[in-house]
């Protein structure tokens, strides 16, 4: 069964906060998940990016199906998570072949859904895709993290 978290459950596990946390829900399940994040306008990043045509960056995108991975291992019934992962001890190491294709924009939801390819410490890897009203608006293939267990 999927476990559902709101936005206070999912402050409490993330190592990630305001101003830079890119998940107001997600739902997880085992081999994928999947999350909102409804874009307020307000965010910091909207005035300069880009003046006068707030665009919500594609890089932050790319943060966000990262954000859903970082929750993923932290949150995740998957019996390859041998234990409880340290939050702390959760780092970015690459993406391959990422791309978008539509804009995200004040006022609108992004949609990410990620599927995992592997699970072996040190190493998660899966890949991502971001839509914003039923169409997609990112892919990522492949993004690798490493993790560890707590102590």
């Amino acid at each position: 069964m999927d476990r559902k978290l709101n936005r206070q459950e999912i402050e409490a596990l993330m190592p990630h906060g305001d101003p830079f946390l890119f998940i107001d829900s997600a739902e997880i399940g085992i081999g994928s998940a999947k999350m909102k994040y409804k874009t307020r306008g307000d965010e910091f990043f909207f005035k300069g990016h880009f003046k006068n045509n707030p665009i919500f960056p594609a890089t932050l995108m790319m943060e966000a199906v990262g954000q859903l991975g970082v929750l993923y291992l932290l949150a995740s019934p998957d019996p390859a998570i041998e234990k409880p992962v340290d939050p702390k001890k959760i780092f970015f190491i690459s993406s391959d072949n990422a791309r978008c294709s539509r804009f995200c924009r004040p006022g609108e939801t992004l949609d990410i859904e990620l599927k995992v390819s592997r699970i072996r410490r040190p190493l998660f890897l899966f890949e991502g895709m971001s839509s914003v009203g039923g169409e997609r608006a990112s892919f990522v293939e492949k993004i690798t993290l490493t993790f560890d267990y707590k102590s």
